[in-house]
């Protein structure tokens, strides 16, 4: 993921964080109760739309987050979750994979500079433990007649 594209999980992730922190908004059986309570799902997509924010990888976060990665939402939210706190710890886990993921990008670009400095500097030393200079090897050499 990106850095803005994980920017925005975060965020959605905490607008869900602070949205079970009422455990009267939890609901299961439907991703909006009429009371104001609605599902893991539920509170994703509404919050979403509301704020605007991208839902897809917040979905997979949560997913990966799960004591058993990969299951739906719904699922996980109606038979597999069994109190807020639970399903608030699991937002939590994908708020922590979201910083990993952060984290990994930029270990990779850090990587990937020192890479690109490393053949930089092969480039330039090639030349001179030929004992050319790097005016020499622009200067066409004459062939011995």
């Amino acid at each position: 993921m990106a850095q803005v594209e994980i920017a925005k999980a975060v965020q959605l992730l905490d607008l869900m964080l602070e949205f079970f922190a009422d455990d009267g908004h939890w609901a299961r059986g439907c991703y909006e109760d009429g009371n104001g309570g609605r599902c893991l799902a539920g509170a994703l997509l509404h919050l979403s739309r509301k704020y605007r924010l991208p839902p897809a990888p917040v979905i997979a976060l949560l997913q990966d987050a799960m004591p058993r990665p990969g299951l739906p939402l719904v699922h996980f939210n109606d038979t597999r979750c069994g109190s807020v706190a639970e399903l608030r710890s699991v937002i939590l886990k994908a708020r922590r994979l979201a910083h990993d993921d952060a984290e990994q990008e930029r270990a990779a670009a850090a990587v990937k500079t020192w890479l690109l400095a490393q053949i930089e500097k092969k480039r330039d030393a090639l030349p001179a433990a030929r004992g050319e200079t790097a005016s020499d090897e622009f200067v066409p050499r004459r062939l011995a007649a």
